[in-house]
C-alpha cells in the first residue's frame, strides 16, 4: 500500500480532479472517434452511391471514354478504402469483379488493398514492406510473356540481365498453358538464372471470358505479376544496362509511377487521332499536360506513340492498378476485335491510353525512339552466326589465323569496312534518363531478327533526337489543340490567307520533324542503306564501356544458342 501511495495524490481533492480529467479526456476521445467513424461511413456510402450511378450508364466495347470514367470512379473508391484501414476492403473486390468479371481476387497474388483484408495479412504485409525497404524483398520485379518460339530470345535477355549487367530483380515468366510454353522449355528457362518463376495465365483468368492470345496476353501478364512495381518486358527486348533502380532513378517514373517509351516517329496516316479526340470528349476531361506539351502524336506529326516492348508501372498506386485493369479490358476479345486492335497496332498504345482516359498521371521518355548504326568508318565487321565466319573475322579471339576460302591471309584485310547495307538496323533504341547512352532496344540482339543469317548486331553509333517538350515549346504550331484544323483566327480570311497559313504550318512541321531521327517507313530496304548518311553529324559514337558490355551480351547469345541446342536436343532425343 505504501508503494501505491507514492503514485496517488495525497490530497483527495486532487485525486478526484485527476480522475475527472482522465474520464473527460476518454469521453471526448471516444466521441471524436465515433464522429470520425460516422463521417467515414457517410463518405463511403456517398462514394458507393456515386459509383453505382456511374456504373449504371450503359457502355459497349467501343466506349473507351465512358469506361475510363467508370474505372476512375472505381479507383477513387478503392483509394478511399486504402486511406481508411477500418473499412472492409473486401467490399472493393465485389465492385471490381462487377466491372471486370474475369478478375478474381483469390487468384491475384497482388493488388494494392489486399494487405488490408485481415489482421494476419496486415502483419505479413508489414514484414514484406519492411524487408523491401531494406532492399531484400521483391518489391520490384520483371515479368515477361514468353512462348516456345521466343524461348531463346527470353534466355538471351535473362542471361544479359543476370550475367552481364548484374540485375538481381526477380523474374516471372507468364505463359498460356503447356501448348504455349511447354514444360521442357520452362525447365530450360528456369536453369538460366536464380529467382525465375512462372505464371500460367490460364489458371489465373477464365479463358471463356478473355480469350487471350498474341499481343493481348501482355497486359494480363502485367496484372498477374506478383510485384507491386513491375517492369513488363518483351522476350526479344535488349537491355544494355541494369534496370534494378529504374523506378528510383528515372525522374518521370519516380514522380508518376508509370513510364512508357516512344515508338518511331513515323506517320503512316490513320484516324487514330480523331478516335482519341472522341474518347477524350466522352471521358469528359481535357487532354493531359503531356499530350498538349510533349506529344508529336497528339500534334498529328506521328501516327505512332508507344513502343510497349517495355512498360513500367507501380501497381501499388491504386490509380495505376486500375489503369492496368482498364488496359486488360481493352485487350479482351470482344473489345479488341471491335475497337482496340482495329484502331491501334495490338496492345502497344492501350497502356498510356488507359491512364490518359482516366486522368491518371503518367510519363513518357523525353525522346522518340533513337536509331542504332554500325559505323562505316570503324571497320568493325558484322558478327555472323556462322562459327567459321566468326573465327575468320575475329582471329585474335579464336587464336587462329584468318583465311579466306582461297587460303590467302585475311589478317591485313580486317580494317575493310562492312558492306553498305549493314550500316543501320530497324531497332528502336531508348535512352537512359540522362540521354547519355541507350538503355534498351526492341528487336533482339540479332542484326535482323527476321533473318538471323545476318548475325548479331554490332552497333558503334546511335542517333537520339531532341527532347520533344523543348522542341514543341520552341516551335508552337497552328494546330496545337490536336484537332488537325488550321485556322488563321479571322472569319474573313480569303483563300490566299488559308494557303499562307498552311505554308507556315508546313514549315513548322518540317522544323519539328528535323529534330528527330528519320525512318523510311514505306521503304525499309533503302532505309537500311541510307540512314547513317542522313543527318551524319548527329550520330554519336557509343562509349568503349558500352561496346564492352555489348560484346559480353553477344557472348551470352552464343552461349545460350549452344546450350539450347544441346539441352533441348537431348530432351527431344529422350522423348
Amino acid at each position: 500500500m505504501g508503494f501505491l501511495g507514492g503514485f496517488l495524490p495525497r490530497n483527495p481533492a486532487k485525486y478526484l480532479l485527476a480522475a475527472f480529467i482522465l474520464q473527460s479526456v476518454y469521453i471526448l476521445s471516444f466521441q471524436h472517434s465515433a464522429k470520425s467513424q460516422a463521417q467515414i461511413q457517410r463518405t463511403t456510402l456517398t462514394k458507393h452511391y456515386s459509383l453505382g450511378e456511374t456504373l449504371a450508364h450503359s457502355s459497349g466495347a467501343e466506349d473507351h471514354g465512358l469506361m475510363g470514367v467508370k474505372v476512375a470512379a472505381l479507383a477513387d473508391l478503392a483509394g478511399h478504402y486504402l486511406e481508411n484501414p477500418s473499412l472492409d476492403t473486401r467490399e472493393v473486390n465485389d465492385v471490381v469483379a462487377q466491372l471486370f468479371p474475369w478478375w478474381d481476387p483469390a487468384m491475384m497474388e497482388y493488388y494494392p488493398w489486399k494487405r488490408l483484408q485481415s489482421w494476419k495479412e496486415r502483419i505479413v504485409s508489414s514484414v514484406i514492406e519492411s524487408s523491401s525497404k531494406a532492399g531484400t524483398g521483391p518489391h520490384t520485379g520483371i515479368v515477361m510473356s514468353v512462348m516456345d518460339s521466343f524461348a531463346k530470345e527470353a534466355a538471351h535477355l535473362i542471361g544479359s540481365l543476370r550475367n552481364v549487367h548484374g540485375c538481381r530483380l526477380p523474374i516471372a515468366i507468364a505463359y498460356m498453358g503447356d501448348d504455349d510454353l511447354g514444360s521442357r522449355t520452362r525447365e530450360f528457362l528456369r536453369r538460366r538464372a536464380e529467382d525465375i518463376s512462372f505464371i500460367d495465365l490460364t489458371a489465373v483468368f477464365d479463358q471463356d471470358l478473355v480469350h487471350l492470345e498474341g499481343y493481348a496476353i501482355k497486359p494480363f501478364a502485367l496484372l498477374a505479376s506478383p510485384y507491386p512495381r513491375t517492369i513488363l518486358m518483351d522476350a526479344d527486348a535488349v537491355f544494355f544496362a541494369n534496370p534494378d533502380n529504374l523506378f528510383d532513378e528515372y525522374p518521370g517514373l519516380r514522380d508518376t509511377g508509370a513510364l512508357f517509351f516512344h515508338d518511331r516517329n513515323i506517320n503512316s496516316g490513320s484516324d487514330r487521332h480523331d478516335w482519341l479526340e472522341r474518347q477524350l470528349e466522352a471521358a469528359g476531361h481535357p487532354p493531359s499536360a503531356y499530350l498538349n506539351e510533349s506529344s508529336l502524336f497528339y500534334r498529328r506529326y506521328s501516327s505512332e506513340e508507344a513502343d510497349a516492348a517495355v512498360v513500367c508501372v507501380d501497381k501499388s498506386r491504386v490509380g495505376l492498378y486500375m489503369a492496368v485493369l482498364f488496359t486488360c479490358w481493352m485487350n479482351t476479345k470482344e473489345v479488341r476485335d471491335l475497337s482496340t486492335f482495329r484502331v491501334w497496332h495490338g496492345d502497344k498504345e492501350s497502356y498510356w491510353v488507359a491512364t490518359e482516359l482516366m486522368g491518371v498521371p503518367y510519363a513518357f521518355e523525353p525522346w522518340y525512339a533513337a536509331r542504332l548504326s554500325q559505323s562505316q568508318e570503324t571497320g568493325i565487321q558484322l558478327l555472323m552466326d556462322d562459327e567459321h565466319e566468326w573465327k575468320k573475322q575475329h582471329p585474335g579471339l579464336s587464336g587462329e589465323t584468318a583465311w579466306d576460302d582461297g587460303g590467302s591471309d585475311l589478317q591485313q584485310q580486317s580494317e575493310t569496312p562492312p558492306p553498305e547495307h549493314s550500316s543501320c538496323t530497324l531497332h528502336m533504341a531508348h535512352s537512359d534518363a540522362w540521354g547519355i547512352e541507350p538503355l534498351w532496344a526492341n528487336g533482339a540482339l540479332w542484326y535482323d531478327k527476321g533473318n538471323k543469317d545476318h548475325g548479331l548486331g554490332n552497333w558503334t553509333h546511335w542517333y537520339l533526337g531532341d527532347r520533344v517538350h523543348a522542341v514543341l515549346e520552341a516551335y508552337p504550331d497552328l494546330k496545337s489543340d490536336g484537332s488537325g484544323d488550321i485556322s488563321t483566327g479571322n472569319d474573313n480570311n480569303d483563300e490566299s490567307d488559308d494557303d499562307a497559313a498552311k505554308k507556315r504550318q508546313e514549315e513548322v512541321e518540317q522544323k519539328i520533324l528535323a529534330t528527330q531521327p528519320e525512318w523510311l517507313f514505306m521503304d525499309w530496304p533503302r532505309d537500311y542503306t541510307t540512314c547513317f548518311k542522313r543527318d551524319h553529324s548527329r550520330w554519336r559514337q557509343l562509349s568503349p564501356d558500352f561496346r564492352y558490355r555489348l560484346e559480353r551480351m553477344q557472348d551470352e547469345v552464343r552461349r545460350v544458342e549452344i546450350e539450347y541446342e544441346i539441352e533441348m536436343g537431348e530432351r527431344e532425343g529422350d522423348d
